[in-house]
């Protein structure tokens, strides 16, 4: 067989809806994810920070240079790390609203075209999400992380 030089066969208002389809799953994703991201600034904000001290200045007898540099604060690696997370599922359904939102203006305004796709085409406007994302090198970009 020679699959992948299949052709398959779709109007421009079939894919529209298709894109239409993949721009409401971003969005919820997108939206899920800033709340995520808001929750974990307010557990930020409410109790991630942490105060590292010299157990020098807890004595009577410092000396003047203990003073310097004598207390670090420091984040939670945790919540940074998931914080980061947030940001990147943000940027990347970010990235998929707008190239989605290209394709509904583009196929809603040549509703009538017919358009052959190719296999990796098919996946882009019909595919299950997590297979598309997969090329992006993140595998599935909303596996719920356990916090």
């Amino acid at each position: 067989m020679q699959r992948d030089k299949w052709k398959f066969e779709y109007s421009g208002s079939a894919l529209a809806d298709a894109a239409q389809t993949k721009m409401k799953y971003h969005k919820e994703r997108f939206e899920w994810w800033l709340k995520k991201k808001q929750e974990i600034l307010e557990t930020i904000r409410a109790e991630g920070l942490e105060i590292e001290e010299r157990m020098a200045l807890q004595h009577s007898s410092a000396r003047p240079h203990d003073w310097e540099r004598g207390a670090h604060v420091l984040i939670r690696n945790d919540l940074q790390t998931n914080l980061d997370g947030c940001l990147s599922k943000l940027s990347f359904h970010t990235g998929q609203l707008n190239q989605y939102e290209g394709w509904v203006q583009v196929l809603a305004a040549n509703p009538e075209a017919r358009l052959a796709l190719d296999y990796q085409d098919w996946l882009f406007f019909f595919g299950k999400h997590g297979s598309a994302d997969a090329d992006h090198g993140e595998g599935h970009p909303d596996r719920d992380r356990d916090w």
